[in-house]
């Protein structure tokens, strides 16, 4: 009984001393305060002793400046190692994807329009190789709908290649495609395979 008194008092005493202040910031003694309980009970959030109440919800959010209002979704801000994030651009497609190859054949010192037509936002992939190595200048462009003669975006300039390979998500609606110039004396034969999400495709 002696043993169970003596425990029990000083349970009391550490309560009143240490407990109290530390986690309710209650200290009768002023012990707490001296030993800076109380202080370890107003970083945790709550009031010290003394100290004046919490402001109500309602107060603090009279007090604040309203938040903006933004979408529900982020920005992601993924990125692979060593490497700086691009824009992403992706879209729904409302036209069927579709695959074409196509002979071209360039007559001697002339040059050659193919065009395909697609709306903005949709997506074009292409590769051209000529059929002996022959070099060609190679201007993959675009233009808007009813554009004037200056009027055009060129995408990939080249001068003296033999192939070509290149995507295209189109900032416009209008035409896109590929200009080749062939400077040699001799006809080029050339194979254009292109796919994506273009309504037509045609030579001009």
């Amino acid at each position: 009984m002696r043993g169970m008194a003596i425990a029990a008092a000083v349970a009391g005493v550490i309560l009143t001393i240490a407990v109290l202040p530390a986690e309710y910031g209650i200290d009768p003694t002023g012990a707490g305060k001296a030993l800076g309980l109380t202080a370890m009970h107003a970083e945790a959030g709550a009031p010290a002793e003394g100290a004046a109440p919490a402001p109500a919800p309602a107060e603090m959010a009279a007090a604040a400046p309203a938040a903006p209002i933004v979408g529900a979704a982020k920005m992601s801000t993924v990125s692979a190692p060593g490497e700086e994030r691009a824009a992403t651009i992706a879209s729904k497609q409302a036209v069927a994807y579709r695959s074409d190859v196509q002979e071209i054949t360039l007559p001697a010192g002339k040059g050659l329009e193919v065009k395909t037509l697609l709306a903005k936002g949709a997506t074009l992939i292409y590769s051209w190789k000529t059929a002996n190595g022959e070099a060609l200048n190679h201007d993959f462009h675009g233009e808007p709908v009813n554009a004037k003669g200056d009027e055009f975006e060129s995408f990939i300039e080249e001068n003296g290649v033999s192939q070509s390979s290149g995507s295209l998500i189109a900032p416009f609606t209008g035409v896109h495609g590929w200009y080749w110039a062939n400077k040699t004396n001799a006809p080029v034969k050339l194979t254009l395979r292109a796919s994506g999400f273009y309504t037509d495709i045609y030579k001009k």
